[in-house]
């Protein structure tokens, strides 16, 4: 018999109107999410510090020694660090440690993150990565500068398991950035003895690289990295990893390398903590507002949602369906606990919402989201309907309902 007897199943997330969002593309909204998220964050950097160098230093400083603290502990925990590293992605006994196997780390915290392209070289002297997307291609120019001082840290801590110690012996280039109008993006670290190459400071990771680079041509290019392309990603030395297993890491890991890290600095930027929190629901409630400023960006979210005719614009499940769309494709558990035309509110307990990494928790997703989501409702629904975040012990209660607030934002 030729018709196959079942519809095949796929995971996927479910809208507050039974429309399913295909697992990948959850995923890919999860990561353009939190993108969105940290460009936010950035802007009230910007806000905060008007020096260019000053702040990308800062930031970038911080990224590398918060990268770094995996073996802080010592020589001791360096080597049980590193061994846990080749035991974990199948790295041969016979390969030499040093700096170049660091770039499985920032060629596996691409691919997990959707930033697709591909390893052109890689070898002791020299590795390059040549990408064609990136989600976080919004945030600016300071974060591509960022990531090369965690980038720095990976090699670093790879060669310490031959030197037991931070050398700092590779110097590496982003030579392209999408965030700044490249067509690609283009990281490329070459060792100092090979190529007789100085030691790098923060602000020297954008140079033009030793050797020549390869440029993909357009019709070998790729939209999307290998777990969303293949279901799975398999590096240089044959393992494996599952797109559910990404995609539970990256809900993680993308809050901590684009918004906790660089947080650390960017608070440290205001004169006390009034100041930061301020400036940042003013950046977040203007983001949100500007989220559904055009009429056809309400259409297109209803349309997404699969929102019914029978509930109108001017109605808070309509926010409420988007707020569950968003926690939904963050993979953040919660509940309903009302939902119809008087209000909405959603449950959701402090750890999951705040913690989405449970060593580096962030008060300020509950600062961002409550003034992000309050923007948004004022354009998406209406400014009669505001929502608030209001804690019910160890939980959240996110709330859509109508509020009168003399001094709105």
């Amino acid at each position: 018999m030729a018709l196959l007897k079942h519809v095949a199943t796929h995971r996927g997330v479910e809208t507050a109107f039974g429309k399913i969002i295909p697992e990948k593309e959850a995923y890919s909204y999860c990561l353009r999410t939190i993108a969105a998220f940290s460009a936010n964050v950035f802007q009230v950097m910007r806000v905060l510090n008007d020096d260019w160098e000053d702040r990308t230093e800062q930031i970038t400083e911080i990224a590398n020694m918060m990268n770094c603290a995996a073996c802080a502990g010592g020589e001791n925990e360096l080597f049980q660090y590193l061994n846990a590293f080749y035991d974990e992605w199948n790295i041969p006994e016979l390969v030499k440690r040093a700096a170049w196997i660091g770039a499985i780390w920032g060629d596996y915290g691409d691919e997990a993150e959707d930033m697709a392209g591909r390893v052109i070289q890689f070898t002791e002297n020299r590795v390059e990565k040549e990408l064609d997307t990136c989600p976080w291609d919004i945030v600016g120019s300071e974060m591509c500068n960022m990531t090369t001082g965690m980038f720095t840290a990976n090699f670093d801590i790879a060669a310490g398991g031959e030197h037991g110690a931070i050398t700092n012996d590779v110097q590496l280039n982003m030579c392209e950035a999408r965030g700044c109008g490249n067509p690609h993006c283009r990281v490329v670290a070459e060792r100092l003895d090979a190529y007789g190459l100085e030691h790098q400071g923060w602000l020297d990771h954008r140079g033009a690289a030793h050797a020549p680079v390869h440029d993909t041509p357009l019709e070998r290019r790729v939209r999307h990295a290998q777990g969303l392309r293949n279901g799975q990603y398999v590096q240089a030395f044959g393992e494996e990893n599952s797109l559910e297993w990404q995609y539970n890491w990256v809900a993680q890991m993308g809050w901590v390398w684009s918004i906790s890290f660089p947080l650390i600095a960017i608070r440290d930027m205001a004169e006390d903590d009034d100041e930061f929190e301020r400036i940042l629901r003013i950046v977040f409630a203007t983001a949100g507002k500007n989220s559904f400023i055009d009429f056809f960006a309400r259409e297109g979210l209803r349309s997404w949602l699969d929102i019914p005719r029978e509930i109108g614009d001017n109605d808070p499940r309509v926010m409420g369906a988007y707020i569950d769309a968003v926690l939904g494709c963050q993979l953040v558990p919660h509940e309903w606990e009302a939902f119809d035309a008087e209000g909405v509110e959603i449950r959701v307990s402090q750890e999951d919402f705040e913690g989405r990494f449970e060593m580096a928790p962030l008060e300020e997703i509950t600062m961002g989201y409550e003034a992000q989501w309050n923007g948004a409702c004022h354009t998406l629904v209406s400014p009669e309907w505001s929502v608030w975040i209001a804690e019910d012990d160890d939980d959240y209660i996110i709330t859509v309902g109508r509020k009168v607030d003399d001094r709105a934002l």
